[in-house]
């Protein structure tokens, strides 16, 4: 079952350090050890090609550490 937390946030938009937008969230991984969220999984905006960005990508989703989020908002912003 989704936490209500993680329904509230996917489908937002995830955007680079500067403002440019990269895509929309799709889901969320937890580390069950913790309970902090590692991985961000995003649906790339049509012009980004998600092979180029330095995270596993596929199918035009990409994988991304959460160590890389800078804030967590109405947008998702990253560090990169």
């Amino acid at each position: 079952m989704a936490s209500s937390f993680g329904q509230e946030m996917l489908g937002r938009i995830v955007q680079d350090k500067k403002g440019k937008k990269l895509g929309q969230l799709t889901d969320l991984v937890i580390d069950v050890s913790n309970g902090e969220i590692s991985e961000l999984t995003i649906q790339c905006a049509d012009n980004i090609d998600a092979s180029r960005l330095p995270f596993p990508s596929q199918d035009g989703k990409v994988a991304i550490p959460s160590t890389e989020v800078a804030s967590f908002g109405h947008v998702i912003l990253l560090k990169i």
